[in-house]
């Protein structure tokens, strides 16, 4: 698992970090932005949140065709409250509550959590975002969702080389989810439907209702 300090005390004592160093990944303030930045020698750059990037806005203005909205929304094409369960840097959790959907967040890192609630108050997007463990978190609350959305990160295949910048840090920061605990949560949990994000040919542990393709990824529609 990664080390991570904070670049500053102001930082340390709000996210219960060391300060700079030790660490081999550093979380600070640059650029007007919160950033977490490898500091070994050839490591990525720095990953951070950026809600008005343009992959973000072309997944806003697709709206309701994109496959992860038809997943969600349903054929009703109503405004659904849904729980994200593995929010991660939020671009799913934005774009469902762009399209109007009442959203929760769940990350179980708080580092990710910063740099989401960071992005989020740059984009001046109010979403509720709980650092916390989904299962546990599923377990306990009594306010049910219709939806519960996942995305969970699953070990690093063959190929994990060539995976984008943010999963290499994420896997190094949070390591596998348990997603048949996740999934048994989620369907006890939603009142409507439970969606997962899987690789395109990831293989199916659960046979779903519907299914949704992209061009890399799909989502598997769970009723209840």
């Amino acid at each position: 698992m990664m080390r991570v300090s904070a670049g500053d005390p102001q930082i340390a004592e709000m996210f219960g970090l060391p300060v700079h160093p030790p660490g081999e990944f550093l979380l600070e303030n640059a650029q007007g932005r919160l950033q977490l930045r490898d500091t070994r020698d050839g490591g990525p750059g720095p990953l951070y949140v950026d809600f008005d990037s343009p992959d973000i806005m072309r997944r806003v203005r697709a709206g309701r065709t994109l496959p992860l909205a038809r997943a969600i929304l349903g054929r009703g094409g109503g405004k659904p409250t849904m729980l994200d369960a593995t929010a991660g840097l939020g671009r799913d959790a934005y774009t469902l509550a762009k399209l109007g959907c009442g959203v929760i967040a769940l990350e179980r890192s708080p580092v990710v959590a910063a740099l989401l609630s960071d992005g989020l108050r740059r984009a001046g997007m109010e979403l509720e975002v709980c650092v916390t463990d989904a299962v546990e978190f599923m377990a306990v609350t009594e306010h049910r969702t219709q939806v519960v959305y996942l995305d969970p990160m699953f070990p690093a295949s063959n190929q994990s080389a060539g995976v984008k910048k943010e999963m290499q840090y994420f896997r190094d920061l949070l390591g596998a989810d348990d997603t048949d605990a996740l999934f048994e949560a989620a369907m006890r949990f939603a009142t409507s439907r439970v969606v997962i994000k899987r690789p395109q040919h990831a293989a199916r542990t659960h046979k779903p209702n519907h299914t949704f393709a992209g061009k890399t990824v799909r989502f598997d529609v769970h009723l209840v």
